[in-house]
Order: structure tokens, then C-alpha cells, then sequence
């Protein structure tokens, strides 16, 4: 069995997210990954998908989750589950920032872009994509 204390892990920022992996590959797990993550007001998730379903689980804000072509607002405290392969992002829909969770059935999950090419992990995304409508 293995404990992490969430404050002595660190948190990494990029422009339009911050995160904090609590279990993973590198913190010994073999099947699992979450990440904590704050999304701002004007900050998003681009359009990807993963090969693994994803769970999100929204502790706090307004989420406008794009999930395929069809786009739903959820006000925090909710839970989303992202089949494997499905086109999804989101952005704040609201003025206050995003809390959430996301939950990988695997302990290395991709990020994969719309075109098929791999995208960075988010607290390496720099890039400057277009945020879901």
C-alpha cells in the first residue's frame, strides 16, 4: 500500500490549466491515474480523446463539456464518464474557476488530438489550441 500526501506533490502550471497527478506510473500505481486539476475562467481543455475511458468528476465551478458534437453545461458537484476513443473538452462556462478530478484505468493514459497525433500532458501544454465551443 502506498499514501500520498496531496500537499507534497507539486503543482504544475501552464496558461490555461494547473494540475497535480495524485497516482500514477510515477507514484508506483500500476493500473490507475488521477489528476487534480483547476481550470480559470478563461481557461480550457482542448478537443481530444484517450484510449481508455476517462471519469471527471467536477468538485466546483460551471463546465461546458463538449463530448463528440453536442456540447452540455453542468454546474459542480457532477460526474462525467468519457467512453474510451470519444472526442471530448471543455472550457469554464462559468466566472469562477473549474475543480476536478480525472480518473484513467491505466497508470500511463495519452492525450490524443482530434487529427491523431499525440498532444502533450497537461502540464506540458503550451500550445495555444482553440478551446471547444
Amino acid at each position: 500500500m502506498s499514501i500520498v500526501a496531496h500537499d507534497e506533490l507539486p503543482i504544475h502550471e501552464v496558461p490555461r490549466i494547473k494540475t497535480r497527478v495524485l497516482v500514477g506510473a510515477d507514484r508506483g500505481s500500476t493500473e490507475t491515474t488521477v489528476w487534480e486539476q483547476w481550470i480559470d475562467p478563461d481557461g480550457y481543455i482542448p478537443m481530444h480523446f484517450h484510449e481508455v475511458e476517462e471519469v471527471l468528476v467536477f468538485l466546483s465551478g460551471e463546465v461546458a463539456l463538449t463530448h463528440e458534437n453536442e456540447t452540455s453545461v453542468i454546474q459542480a458537484p457532477a460526474t462525467a464518464v468519457i467512453p474510451a476513443r470519444q472526442i471530448h473538452g471543455l472550457r469554464a462556462a462559468g466566472s469562477t474557476q473549474i475543480h476536478m478530478l480525472a480518473f484513467f484505468p491505466t497508470a500511463s493514459p495519452t492525450i490524443i488530438a482530434t487529427d491523431g497525433g499525440l498532444r502533450p500532458m497537461p502540464w506540458e501544454d503550451r500550445e495555444n489550441s482553440d478551446p471547444p465551443n
